[in-house]
């Protein structure tokens, strides 16, 4: 088993509902951008399984997709080339699950705001179950790509829990993977509701934009009991000129079929 194997299979489970070789894609013509002329001959199928920390089989469907827009031209025997840089309407925000651009080796940095035990607001208290003066551990964090601020992450666990991630260093890490592999839970992800708001004079200042900025929240129940009983929240507040939500229907393939509107509940 490769080091690339071993590094892309220790991901919790659940990290893994949104398609990596999408995030790798996004990331890879984004660098097109950055230095690449048409005819410069593209990084080998090996090296970009080390940068990205991720299989093979992720590296070659990323790049399928690149060619199949016409950006890269792949030669057997010969290797892969730049074909066309993309346009300048291309929309360079990153995507995918935050967690996981650590995972990905991408430029980034975690800063521990705060770590607190408080009663919870009443809407996340409400979402877990909670009764009106329950308690749990609060980790606020600040998390920078290329040195830029790109969200700001809330996260309200059990007491126990949160003081042993607390201990930890976390500035080049997930909590996502210290809750599976340092306290050796098992994690599920009950749901997931997307948002969005305009930044007030708090969050324009952690962020470092301007106050009324649109911002994308992302909101995930998570659960490490057997019977999925939420226990763990996690809220992130991302800047919208540096990141798109994106969603992978389960089965490209389905059909859709005309129907009334109704309301749904957005999950994972």
């Amino acid at each position: 088993m490769t080091s690339s194997r071993r590094h892309a299979s220790s991901r919790p489970e659940f990290l893994n509902l949104f398609p990596l070789y999408l995030q790798v894609r996004n990331i890879l013509v984004r660098r097109l951008s950055e230095g690449f002329t048409p005819g410069d001959r593209f990084p080998t199928e090996h090296a970009l399984c080390d940068e990205f920390g991720v299989s093979r089989e992720t590296i070659r469907e990323a790049l399928r997709g690149m060619e199949s827009d016409g950006l890269v031209a792949r030669h057997r025997g010969k290797g892969t080339f730049v074909a066309r840089l993309p346009d300048t309407s291309e929309d360079e925000r990153l995507t995918g699950i935050a967690e996981n651009f650590t995972e990905l080796k991408l430029n980034t940095d975690v800063e521990v705001l705060n770590t607190a035990v408080e009663v919870p607001p009443a809407r996340i208290g409400s979402a877990l179950r909670l009764a009106p003066d329950a308690q749990l551990y609060r980790i606020r964090r600040l998390r920078r790509v290329d040195h830029t601020p790109l969200a700001l992450h809330d996260a309200f666990m059990p007491i126990e829990f949160g003081e042993e991630l607390a201990k930890l260093d976390l500035t080049h890490t997930t909590l996502f993977r210290e809750l599976a592999y340092s306290l050796r839970l098992k994690l599920t992800e009950i749901y997931l509701h997307i948002d969005a708001t305009t930044a007030d004079v708090l969050m324009a200042k952690i962020l470092k934009i301007e106050v009324g900025m649109p911002i994308l929240i992302t909101r995930r129940a998570i659960s490490h009991l057997p019977s999925g009983s939420p226990t763990m929240f996690f809220e992130g507040f991302f800047r919208s000129d540096r990141y798109y939500y994106s969603v992978q229907p389960d089965d490209g393939r389905r059909k859709l079929h005309a129907s009334s509107p109704r309301r749904v509940r957005a999950q994972s």
